[in-house]
């Protein structure tokens, strides 16, 4: 099982125009085949006049998978170019739909191309990438003047924190990333003198921002 992986954060779009085609690129998250299969439908659906609806992308969970079609146009000239657009970004779970309405002038198979590419990168730059971490997850309880010796020291060392509760003592969620958890027992327990309570409470995907 994986412990990170990258994606985007939101559906893009992005739109060109190349002597009179009109290139739509769309771009979305990704959690299944099945959400592939669906991004492509809803394109065919939202541009039902358009010539070509090349896609591509990948998934990696269970295990890698990916697809790419060109849809009718010369080989080579667009599902490849989107699906590199994906490996450059390292696009873990992640498709991407591009739509041509054909202008009248042909492009030949370098325009082609080129179209292909510029849409698709753009459609991921407004679909926003980003990486996601697996984290162990746990519950700090400790009193006020050990969370100020604590909080710093969480950050410096890399660990996840959401922000802290504050009553008669302070309680964080905080998380450690695979193969850390025992490094921030040890932290959390040498800083304290051994008195603060760190409780475990499951596990979460954590943007890796932090």
């Amino acid at each position: 099982m994986t412990d990170h992986y990258r994606t985007v954060r939101r559906e893009g779009l992005f739109e060109l125009t190349e002597r009179g085609s009109r290139f739509i690129g769309i771009c979305r998250p990704l959690t299944s085949e099945e959400d592939a299969l669906e991004l492509q439908n809803k394109a065919r659906q939202r541009y039902p006049e358009a010539r070509h609806y090349v896609y591509a992308w990948r998934i990696d969970s269970p295990s890698l998978l990916q697809r790419f079609s060109d849809d009718g146009e010369p080989h080579g000239t667009g599902g490849r170019q989107l699906l590199d657009a994906l490996l450059a970004e390292k696009i873990d779970r992640g498709a991407i739909v591009v739509v041509r309405y054909f202008g009248g002038i042909l492009l030949g198979t370098g325009g082609l191309s080129r179209a292909y590419a510029k849409a698709a990168r753009g459609a991921l730059s407004k679909a926003g990438p980003v990486s996601f971490v697996r984290c162990e997850l746990f519950m700090l309880e400790t009193d006020y003047a050990v969370f100020h010796l604590l909080e710093n020291r969480l950050g410096s060392a890399g660990f996840f924190q959401e922000t802290p509760e504050y009553g008669v003592s302070v309680r964080q969620r905080v998380g450690a990333r695979a193969g850390q958890t025992d490094e921030l027992r040890a932290l959390v327990m040498n800083l304290s003198a051994g008195a603060a309570i760190l409780e475990p409470c499951g596990e979460s995907w954590i943007e890796d921002s932090f």
